[in-house]
């Protein structure tokens, strides 16, 4: 009698086993509470350690000027160098991810940056070896920016609501902590390189938890098996994924790069100029924008859930546009301050939300539209420095903020007709 029990137990659970499995296969795009909360939490975790990976540069650079006494020609081509790597590595990354799945991607890049890092922290590199480890930085870091933002939009997909501003929060999160971390521990005396395998071990211990959970998707689309899924095919020398809407939200996510990278080089000289605020406290401009960036991106995904996309960004476009034109205008530091922060609100969630309406059309071609659209947004802090420079040269520093807050004017209104089309 027992046995037949015990038979007839394991068959219930081999047939429930068999529905749950065509379930599943039937509706690839299904995800169970358990399967979101661990990919979400695996996403969070990957754009967290990107940004612990990204934020260092600028408190080791430095010091690798003066261990190799560089002379500004040679450190500004190091820099250069760090940009031209992951403009090399974004385009590449959409179709690495179709050819091998987003996992193994995250994983070599998430390795690549950190070994990059360290290798450049070390006392005894030479010029030749620091170019090379810039390159394997930087490229590293475009890979992994294009991966988890392939992997953040195929979760938000399958999850079926908005994630991405959150998944970038966390990425801003990561900068921010591992940059409080360098500074006070270069200032305890910590050797560059002892400080960068900490932060490879500290990596490590995180992959190590939320790799496994990663979904190895290759950047298709969660509904990329179904027939009605849409396959645009390539019209010519143009690329299947190169439409219209695709170039436009491109565009915005560059003028949010470039005037971002406006405010991380120009802000704090900017303040010391106009207010004569001390130099120690002279970075609290870009601080403050950050800060708001966070804080913005945490409410981002509700926000898109209750007003919509639209209103979010074009609202957050003009608070931008008034903000950068007071401190274009004004003297004051506190008032200055306070227009960082806000401008900061505004632009928040621009980056966000023009990938995940990225991935939302593209369909099978998800991967390669998201490689695209973040290759043509870093271009924005290859192109900034020197056009930003050269405003600055011929109109002056407040020049510089007013023709910012034109480019942030543009914006809002290539957002109201690019997601009015889209909707």
């Amino acid at each position: 009698m027992q046995n037949k029990q015990n038979n007839w137990m394991f068959f219930f659970l081999v047939r429930l086993v068999g529905v749950l499995r065509h379930k599943v296969a039937m509706h690839p795009s299904s995800m169970t509470k358990f399967e979101f909360v661990y990919a979400r939490l695996a996403t969070r975790l990957s754009f967290f350690t990107a940004g612990i990976a990204t934020s260092p540069w600028a408190s080791i650079m430095p010091y690798v000027k003066d261990r190799l006494d560089l002379n500004s020609m040679h450190y500004a081509s190091l820099v250069l160098c760090f940009g031209l790597g992951a403009v090399i590595g974004m385009p590449a990354t959409g179709r690495l991810c179709a050819r091998f799945g987003v996992k193994p991607i995250l994983l070599l890049s998430a390795l690549g940056s950190f070994c990059g890092m360290v290798g450049l922290s070390y006392e005894g590199i030479n010029l030749v070896g620091a170019y090379a480890c810039v390159l394997l930085w930087g490229m590293s870091i475009g890979v992994i920016d294009v991966a988890n933002n392939i992997h953040g939009a195929y979760v938000e997909e399958r999850a079926g609501r908005h994630l991405m501003s959150s998944f970038h929060a966390w990425y801003t999160v990561g900068c921010l902590a591992s940059a409080v971390f360098c500074i006070f521990a270069l200032r305890a005396g910590l050797h560059s390189l002892y400080l960068t395998l900490i932060l490879f071990a500290l990596a490590g211990a995180l992959l190590t938890y939320y790799f496994p959970k990663l979904i190895n998707t290759h950047g298709t689309g969660a509904g990329a098996e179904k027939e009605s899924a849409p396959c645009l095919k390539s019209r010519g020398f143009i690329p299947a994924y190169l439409t219209l809407p695709v170039l436009v939200l491109g565009i915005i996510c560059l003028i949010m790069y470039l005037t971002e990278g406006m405010i991380y080089d120009w802000s704090a000289v900017y303040l010391i100029n106009r207010t004569g605020i001390d130099i120690a406290i002279a970075s609290l401009g870009y601080l403050a924008f950050e800060l708001a960036v966070a804080i913005m991106r945490f409410k981002g995904d509700s926000l898109v859930t209750k007003i919509g996309a639209l209103r979010l960004i074009i609202s957050g476009s003009v608070l931008s546009f008034a903000c950068l034109l007071v401190i274009a205008l004004s003297t004051n530091p506190y008032v200055m301050g306070v227009a960082f922060f806000l401008a900061g609100i505004g632009l928040a969630n621009v980056v966000p939300v023009m990938l995940s309406e990225t991935a939302r059309i593209s369909g099978v071609n998800q991967g390669k539209a998201i490689a695209f659209v973040g290759t043509l947004a870093y271009s924005g802090l290859l192109l900034g420095p020197g056009v930003l420079g050269a405003i600055a040269t011929v109109f002056g520093l407040p020049g510089m903020f007013i023709f910012t807050a034109a480019l942030i004017f543009l914006l809002g209104l290539m957002s109201f007709f690019v997601l009015r089309k889209i909707d």
